[in-house]
């Protein structure tokens, strides 16, 4: 009897691959222009300003509906969890440039001076001299067409103009990402292994792309789903034909009726029923939810009683909010060195080849190579700061700012799942000139502080989290994490490239100072903001130093630490520092009642149903997410199409 053959083992399943690779740069240049038009444009719905970007969720939907056609007709070419989370990353890297915090501002920074100054503003006397004309657009023909409209970026003169100042601000970006991602891998395996952070923004990404389909058949998902999607059909069709009933979900704004003070003081208190928020918000463990809605309005009640007693009399930015929060922000920070110390010694002593409990075989890069890359590329910035005129110490002590609330930011979305990161007007050329004194630093130290506004005005878009989130999805999905690395490079830097490439195009179409620009805040105020804080550091005799600024920073850095201890010594203590630091800001506005709403109704889950319970639920509240972005998503893309009036369902 002839022996049969052994069967062949299972072939493995498509994980990284060069298709999935294409296909996600394919589709990084159709998302660049979909951001500018809505978020610039048409001002209609801004994607890059929440923790998980609409526009990917909806690419990936697509994507996942088209492959279970595949999986069912032609299952050969259908794509694997890896090669969709793959594309899911690369999109959301790629929308990060184009972002409402990172290129729609810096390209603003780059022009807006020369165009808009005039006697009465005074920035030719002010400030002109020291501005590093290689890093912007000085010429008065090329903006132009850029401010006027109705022209071509296509043009040799045009295209030669801004090829300089563009190639050597997307290096610069390419070398600071590339940092970034050097200190995502030092921290990949405490984090993803060690600690096992639970990354929750990347929980709808994984279900959607798993290929047994089981979030897909789930009721409660598909309720969920519906209800979203129906609040958004309802709401643009009342917008579009006033006679069709509206699901109200923006109620009212409580500045409508606090109009005396103090309780003018609260300042904008909107009222709104947010799906995805909802969603979302179920996603984040109790303590954050909680902490998120209970410190916006210990913020709120910091402004009233200012207004009361009158403590900002003299001192208008009293009780200095911003500066608290970015207190907070880097005691986040220095929590995550603190507990990573005992590790961070161990990768240094298997960087520098000596006996070490950790093996980095598996990690993306060796070690030594990852503190290599950290040490040229934090010299390369900090060259390029020096040689465009701040002063060796300011220097230093901003890429050390900036790089620790990077690490804050990563780690809030690592362990907690924060579904924004804002913190407005904080960054390290604020919280520099506020500690040491504008008048104290260099002139061009200054000027490089109005362009860094370019990448620190806020950090919603910051692209150090979908990076640590990349390697999270890769432990879990299979994917390769080493040519992982060069994939999250190449798409940071593909994207890049097309923000500027996007921005640009539109902007010398529609004009980026004209009636074209529903609002011109993206054009105009982004741009005149750092601006005007220049002129006033320079007009004589310069802001006083404020020491209460500082004091204040370091009060919102020891709350944040005492917080911290806090929750390590008492397994009940509610408050959570992440909740502190993030809730000042302008999404938590929008966000916190919807916040509010998820941790009672998650309260209430676990309560009666336990771990069984939320589980059970969970599918819901992912299909509020889906549902809101994937129909919202499809909405704003048929607007923005059509020209019709668009709900705006988020900002």
């Amino acid at each position: 009897m002839p022996k049969r053959p052994s069967p062949s083992p299972p072939a493995k399943p498509r994980t990284l691959t060069f298709r999935a690779v294409a296909l996600g740069l394919g589709l990084i240049p159709f998302n660049a222009f979909w951001i500018v038009y809505s978020e610039v444009i048409r001002y209609a719905a801004h994607p890059t300003t929440t923790s998980l970007f609409f526009n990917v969720i909806f690419c990936l939907a697509v994507l996942v509906a088209i492959n279970a056609a595949l999986r069912r007709y032609a299952p050969r070419w259908a794509f694997s969890q890896g090669e969709l989370l793959t594309i899911y990353l690369v999109l959301s890297l790629g929308s990060c440039m184009v972002g409402h915090d990172l290129f729609q501002v810096l390209i603003s920074v780059m022009a807006h001076p020369f165009w808009f100054a005039t006697p009465d503003n005074r920035w030719q006397s002010l400030f002109f001299d020291v501005l590093p004309r290689h890093l912007m657009m000085p010429d008065l023909e090329v903006l132009r067409g850029f401010y006027l409209g109705e022209s071509s970026l296509y043009r040799t003169s045009v295209v030669l103009a801004w090829l300089r100042p563009v190639a050597i601000w997307i290096a610069f970006f390419t070398v600071l990402i590339g940092v970034m991602m050097c200190l995502n891998v030092i921290w990949r395996r405490q984090w993803v292994v060690n600690e096992r952070l639970s990354f929750p923004i990347v929980e709808l990404p994984l279900r959607m792309t798993d290929e047994s389909f089981a979030l897909f058949r789930h009721r409660g998902m598909w309720i969920g789903f519906a209800l979203a999607g129906l609040v958004n059909v309802a709401n643009t069709l009342h917008m579009n034909a006033p006679s069709w009933p509206e699901i109200p979900t923006r109620v009212l704004n409580f500045n409508q009726f606090l109009t005396e003070r103090p309780w003018n003081a609260l300042g904008s208190t909107p009222i709104q029923f947010l799906p995805f928020a909802i969603g979302l918000g179920y996603l984040l463990p109790l303590d954050l939810s909680f902490s998120c809605w209970f410190f916006f309005w210990w913020w709120k009640g910091q402004s009233v009683l200012t207004a009361i007693y009158g403590w900002n009399d003299g001192r208008p930015q009293f009780p200095y909010i911003a500066e608290q929060s970015a207190g907070a922000y880097l005691g986040v920070a220095l929590f995550v060195i603190w507990v990573s110390r005992h590790y961070l010694r161990q990768v240094f002593r298997r960087a520098l080849g000596r006996p070490s409990d950790l093996d980095d075989a598996t990690e993306p890069l060796s070690y030594r190579a990852a503190l290599i890359g950290l040490v040229v590329g934090v010299a390369l910035l900090l060259a390029f700061l020096v040689a465009h005129g701040v002063t060796p110490w300011v220097a230093v002590a901003f890429l050390a700012i900036y790089l620790m609330l990077s690490i804050s930011v990563s780690r809030m979305r690592a362990e907690l799942g924060s579904p924004a990161h804002d913190l407005h007007y904080a960054g390290p050329d604020h919280l520099l000139s506020v500690t040491v004194g504008a008048r104290n630093l260099s002139k061009p130290t200054l000027a490089f502080f109005a362009l860094s506004w370019g990448f620190n005005r806020a950090y919603r878009s910051h692209p150090m989290p979908h990076q640590s989130e990349g390697f999270k999805l890769a432990q879990v999905s299979g994917l390769p994490t080493r040519p992982l690395l060069w994939v999250m490079l190449l798409a940071s830097l593909w994207g890049a490239v097309w923000a500027f490439w996007a921005l640009l195009h539109v902007y010398y179409v529609e004009g980026a100072a004209t009636a074209n620009v529903a609002a011109p805040f993206v054009p105009q105020v982004f741009g005149r903001e750092p601006y005007q804080r220049l002129a006033r550091w320079l007009t004589p005799p310069g802001p006083p130093v404020d020491p209460a600024q500082t004091w204040f920073i370091a009060g919102g850095l020891g709350f944040s630490l005492f917080l911290t201890a806090m929750r390590g010594i008492f397994l009940w203590w509610p408050f959570h520092p992440v909740g502190l630091a993030v809730s000042s800001s302008w999404a938590m506005g929008y966000l916190w009642l919807s916040l509010m709403t998820a941790w009672v109704l998650k309260f209430a889950i676990l309560r009666a149903g336990g771990l069984k319970g939320y589980r059970n639920a969970l599918p819901f509240f992912l299909g509020l997410i889906l549902g809101e972005f994937v129909v919202g998503g499809a909405i704003n893309l048929l607007g923005l199409a059509f020209g019709f009036q668009l709900y705006r369902f988020w900002g």
